[in-house]
C-alpha cells in the first residue's frame, strides 16, 4: 500500500484566532480547510514541507509548535492518505506573495484566508473538511488556544 503524507497547520494568529482557508468552487457549497498540502519528494522533513506550504498558500511564515493530530483515510485499495496537523503560530503573511498553480487557475475556485474564533460554538457553525478535523478542533479548542502560551 502506498502512503501519501500531507502536512497542515492548525494556525493561530496573534489574536489567538484560527486561520483557515475558505474554499469556494462553482457548484459546491463553501467549506473551510486547514492550510497545508502534500509532502514533496524534495522536502527534507515534514517541518520543511509545512513551511513551504505556508509560504505558497499564505505568502507567510509560521512558528511550528508541535504535532497535535494525525488522521488517516484510505483512498481505494492501494492508497493511504495521512494528514499530520501541527499547531503553529502565524509570524507574518502577505497574500500578494502566494505562489502555486491554485492561484493562477480560475477553474480551481477561490482560496480566501479567514480567521475565526477558536471556540467550539464558532467552529460548530462552519463546514470544515474533514469531519474528523472539525471534531478534533471542537473538542480541543481551549487546550489548543492555551498551548502557545505554555510552550517554551
Amino acid at each position: 500500500m502506498r502512503v501519501e503524507n500531507r502536512v497542515r497547520a492548525i494556525l493561530l494568529d496573534r489574536d489567538n484566532r484560527l486561520v483557515l482557508i475558505r474554499r469556494e468552487k462553482p457548484g459546491v457549497p463553501p467549506y473551510y480547510v486547514a492550510p497545508g498540502g502534500g509532502v514533496e519528494p524534495f522536502d527534507p522533513t515534514f517541518h520543511a514541507a509545512l513551511r513551504r506550504e505556508m509560504s505558497e498558500e499564505l505568502g507567510g511564515t509560521v512558528e511550528i509548535q508541535k504535532l497535535v493530530y494525525i488522521s488517516q483515510a484510505h483512498r481505494g485499495t492501494d492508497l493511504l492518505v495521512r494528514q499530520l496537523y501541527y499547531l503553529c503560530s502565524l509570524v507574518d503573511y502577505d497574500l500578494s506573495r502566494r505562489s502555486g498553480p491554485e492561484f493562477t487557475d480560475p477553474t480551481r475556485g477561490k482560496y480566501i484566508v479567514e480567521s475565526v474564533p477558536l471556540l467550539p460554538t464558532a467552529l460548530e457553525k462552519l463546514r470544515i473538511l474533514s469531519d474528523d478535523l472539525k471534531l478534533f478542533l471542537i473538542i480541543n479548542a481551549f487546550q489548543l488556544a492555551s498551548l502557545p502560551e505554555i510552550l517554551p
